[in-house]
């Protein structure tokens, strides 16, 4: 979980830091940088589509010689 907070605030901070710049070189609107920054974050932190992150220890399987689900892997 510790991984997750620092990833999250490092996020935070980037996307903030990003449209900041973004704000001093073509003037789009201040106050959504960081509403869009923390939105960033939550979705880093959250990972609804495991992009980021792993589905905890679960085994997962795959196509094996004799056909779908014999091998097991564990990662």
């Amino acid at each position: 979980m510790q991984k997750r907070a620092i990833a999250a605030f490092l996020w935070f901070a980037a996307a903030w830091f990003g449209y900041e710049i973004a704000w001093s070189v073509i003037g789009v609107t201040r106050i959504a940088g960081p509403v869009i920054a923390f939105a960033i974050a939550a979705l880093v932190t959250v990972d609804p589509m495991a992009l980021f992150w792993r589905r905890g220890d679960a085994p997962t399987f795959s196509i094996g010689r004799r056909g779908v689900g014999t091998t097991l892997i564990t990662d």
